[in-house]
């Protein structure tokens, strides 16, 4: 039984090396919570990841966004040639389709939504008519024009020497009321329905025939201001959003198990390693242990 000497200890090396790494790599995570004995707290409980999670979660959102997430990193990404031939190639797709353009607006938004946004849009815009053709008083600019068109008439007839200054005037005065009042009555209803008239109008028109109406190239046109965008006011967007904190916070948020699974999701045949590392390391030093 002599050569149990010289067997024995590699194995139980690797035996040990082996068990020593793997619950070390189950410490990481467990146990989830302290565990004590009447006041006192055994050592290394929770497990290094649980009672730590707070920092890790802070060194991981700093490293993100220093280091692999930087701002000129994802300036350069969303400037890069083949985001700006996509962006071409959709817009051109777009303005060559000859979809209807009100089919396609209910493509991607649904029509609750869609009336929803074409009924606000429509007030704004009739109201804000409304206001400023009140503001501009039509009914004086009318019984202006009446009164100067009343009065060519009359120059050097029979009635313009006898009175027909004042009936003008009256004319005029009876002008602008009426004018007034039928705007004040009927004219938002009337400047709504003129543009729903033109909105159905619109939205029943092919796309490709409102964009060759429009005469400009429009993918160049969009990819313009697509590049202004990102040059001028994408850096200002992301220090607002403040991705560190994004980051800290959903990794505080997940549950200790989530982050055990999708830590070993990711380093799974590496951890495997390291355990089987140790069962070598065992192993070798079993056998120092024999001749030395």
């Amino acid at each position: 039984m002599d050569y149990l000497k010289y067997i024995m200890p590699p194995i139980i090396g690797a035996i040990i090396g082996y068990v020593t790494n793997w619950i070390a790599i189950k410490m990481m995570f467990r146990p989830l919570k302290p565990i004590k004995i009447g006041k006192f707290r055994l050592p290394f409980t929770p497990g290094i990841i649980p009672k730590n999670r707070e920092r890790i979660a802070k060194s991981i959102a700093v490293a993100i966004n220093d280091n692999l997430l930087t701002n000129s990193d994802i300036t350069d990404k969303l400037m890069s040639d083949d985001i700006q031939d996509s962006i071409r190639a959709k817009v051109s797709n777009f303005a060559m389709s000859d979809e209807l353009l009100g089919d396609k607006l209910l493509n991607t938004i649904d029509r609750s939504k869609f009336n929803s946004i074409r009924g606000n849009l429509t007030n704004k815009i009739s109201n804000s008519i409304y206001l400023s053709i009140l503001e501009a008083n039509v009914g004086q600019i009318v019984g202006e024009q009446v009164e100067l068109a009343a009065s060519e008439k009359l120059k050097g007839s029979l009635l313009g020497v006898f009175g027909g200054n004042s009936i003008v005037s009256s004319v005029k005065t009876m002008a602008e009321a009426k004018t007034n009042e039928y705007i004040e009555q009927n004219g938002q209803r009337v400047i709504t329905e003129l543009i729903n008239k033109k909105t159905d109008d619109l939205l029943d028109t092919p796309i490709c025939v409102l964009t060759d109406n429009l005469d400009i190239d429009l993918p160049e046109a969009v990819l313009s201001v697509y590049k202004k965008f990102v040059q001028e006011k994408f850096e200002e967007i992301i220090k607002s959003i403040n991705i560190t904190q994004i980051i800290e916070d959903k990794i505080n948020s997940m549950d200790v198990l989530e982050i055990e699974k999708l830590i070993l999701s990711v380093m799974k045949k590496e951890l495997n390693a390291l355990v089987s590392l140790g069962a070598v390391i065992g192993f070798v030093l079993g056998l120092f242990n024999i001749f030395f």
